[in-house]
């Protein structure tokens, strides 16, 4: 999700995101782009570093679970319980949550290039990424039609040589995260975001990038929180052999209208739907991909994080949580700054529930 209004710098190993300056909060740019020609020509057989592995050999080598039930049951989901996780602007609060994020939420654009050290600390220590490859204004009969072909797949390639570099059992990654946003409408309709979704997807399979055919990449689709289970929404589904993750964006405040407890939702209110419909589309593990509280009531914002650890524990299906730690002057969910909203953080990130690996 995005918010109007917001404009945010966060800088991170190296790596500079700027937040869009309007719709829902998880517009970002990457600045600092390079020429993506310059990285298309990368065969397939380096991919692996050291060769290539089956999607059981994979997952048997990281000891993950696997989701029998699915339809798609994937390789590496989350070890044992939920990964901890936030988007980049979380990792500076590391040390006052007492741990390291076990999932990094990095957005991106067709054409950036995805940079292979800028999260080396968090791979290396086992972490995991959820990565977005948004449209840069390409539409997605464009994408379909094999217009963009050679930035999507140096792009993936990166991202899967990155998994096997760091002896990370997946990376998860999205194509156009959110496509049910009023702002991504110029780009097609959801019939036309099916047909980019599954030409991509057919795109890394071809080129053995896939959990499914000796690669790394998980499929995650991003949703809104409010389109899931409604005829919008539903229409962006690409297909159980398609999606390996079903992931949902939601905050208390949207687009934080007040401080008090009138119009602020429950994580079950948020949440549910996507539980309800990835349930009823082969079991697929949940993401919560980007979750928030607004920071304007410190006790509030402490009272929903305390929720959401509930919420969490009482959901298996759910193997990612990702909090959303940025915002502007007129809307923010940042935790900087709110020791009550930390220490709730810190305990989310340290109860039982979440200490999953890939």
């Amino acid at each position: 999700m995005r918010r109007r209004g917001i404009a945010v710098c966060a800088i991170t190993a190296g790596l500079l995101t700027v937040m869009a300056g309007c719709g829902y909060p998880g517009s970002h740019v990457t600045i600092g782009m390079r020429d993506a020609a310059a990285h298309e020509a990368i065969p397939v057989a380096a991919e692996g570093d050291g060769g290539s592995l089956t999607a059981s050999t994979s997952a048997s080598k990281s000891g993950a679970m696997r989701n029998p039930s699915s339809k798609n049951p994937g390789g590496p989901i989350a070890f044992g319980s939920a990964m901890f996780g936030g988007n980049a602007a979380l990792i500076k609060d590391e040390p006052a949550l007492g741990r390291k994020l076990a999932i990094v939420r990095a957005y991106y654009k067709i054409g950036q290039a995805f940079p292979p050290d800028s999260y080396a600390q968090h791979l290396s220590a086992g972490s995991t990424l959820l990565v977005s490859l948004d449209s840069n204004g390409a539409s997605y009969a464009s994408i379909a039609a094999g217009n963009k072909d050679g930035a999507i797949l140096s792009f993936l390639r990166a991202v899967n040589r990155v998994a096997y570099r760091y002896h990370v059992g997946a990376i998860y990654v999205s194509f156009e995260h959110e496509p049910d946003s009023p702002q991504h409408h110029v780009l097609g309709s959801p019939a036309g975001f099916v047909r980019a979704w599954d030409h991509i997807h057919r795109l890394a399979a071809s080129a053995h990038l896939n959990w499914a055919n000796g690669g790394r990449l998980h499929w995650a689709l991003i949703l809104i929180h409010s389109s899931i289970g409604r005829s919008w929404g539903n229409r962006f589904w690409p297909g159980p052999g398609e999606v390996d993750v079903y992931a949902v964006d939601g905050y208390n405040s949207y687009p934080c209208r007040g401080s008090n407890q009138n119009g602020m939702q429950t994580p079950a209110g948020l949440f549910n739907p996507a539980l309800s419909f990835a349930s009823s589309h082969g079991g697929l593990p949940v993401f919560i991909s980007e979750w928030g509280s607004v920071s304007s009531s410190p006790a509030m914002q402490a009272r929903f994080i305390n929720q959401m650890r509930s919420y969490v524990t009482g959901h298996r299906q759910i193997k990612a949580a990702l909090y959303w730690n940025d915002g502007g002057s007129s809307c923010s969910y940042r935790v900087d700054g709110h020791p009550a909203a930390l220490s709730a953080l810190r305990a989310m990130g340290h109860s039982a529930a979440m200490q999953g690996r890939v």
